[in-house]
């Protein structure tokens, strides 16, 4: 009960705990400063603590008085100003990647282009044989442009594959290493909006060896080579 008193007959114990307590407390109090790093002092020691104010103003006034301040060791961060400026800095490594994304999808677009026009001139009998059977121009024009349509779906769906088993494979150890979790949610709309990109890129390619097939003379086709 509050206020209430131990029975006498537990009275010299409590004194000699009381004593007891005194002792030991004189005799950290006394301990030299050399010895301060062998304590142990497990989970009685306070890193970080949070500290709230009644305003924003307050919160900057603080954290410049705890920076500033030279007697005690303190480091005062603002949560809301430091995830700011990390998003930003990755908001900054994103829009590298991006156009290092860009110039890869158009060095691979370029790529697909040229081996298209120079397989023309390996397929340029059999381009001419189709014309002859009756082929018009719409069949080998749709023929080349279905071509490089495939060819960039197949560049897309290998690459998003990639993109997830690379996820999936390196989602753990990069969570133990630096604690960063990557999350493997499904395609959003932009990304969407990028493939489809790519995959019209392709299409519109497919039209510049097409013409070129469409524009090759029956004649120049089955004539034999020197």
């Amino acid at each position: 009960m509050p206020g209430a008193e131990p029975p006498p007959s537990a009275l010299p114990e409590v004194k000699a705990a009381a004593v007891e307590q005194r002792v030991v407390t004189k005799e950290k109090l006394a301990a030299p400063m050399e010895a301060e790093p062998a304590h142990d002092h497990g989970d009685d020691q306070i890193t970080a603590f949070f500290v709230g104010t009644k305003n924003r103003f307050e919160a900057l006034m603080l954290q410049r008085e705890m920076n500033t301040d030279l007697v005690e060791p303190l480091t005062a961060v603002i949560p809301g100003v430091a995830l700011g400026e990390l998003w930003q800095n990755i908001g900054s490594a994103e829009v590298g990647l991006r156009v290092i994304a860009i110039f890869a999808v158009a060095i691979g677009l370029t790529g697909m282009l040229v081996a298209l026009y120079s397989s023309l001139e390996a397929r340029r009998r059999e381009m001419a044989i189709l014309r002859a059977v009756g082929a018009g121009p719409r069949m080998i024009i749709s023929l080349l442009v279905l071509e490089s349509g495939l060819l960039a779906l197949l560049g897309c769906v290998i690459g998003v594959a990639t993109v997830y088993l690379g996820l999936f494979v390196a989602q753990g150890p990069i969570e133990q290493r630096f604690g960063l979790h990557l999350a493997l949610h499904p395609l959003r709309s932009m990304e969407w909006t990028y493939l489809a990109v790519v995959m019209g890129a392709g299409v519109v390619i497919g039209f510049v060896p097409a013409w070129k097939a469409y524009r090759t003379s029956l004649v120049d086709g089955l004539s034999p080579r020197a």
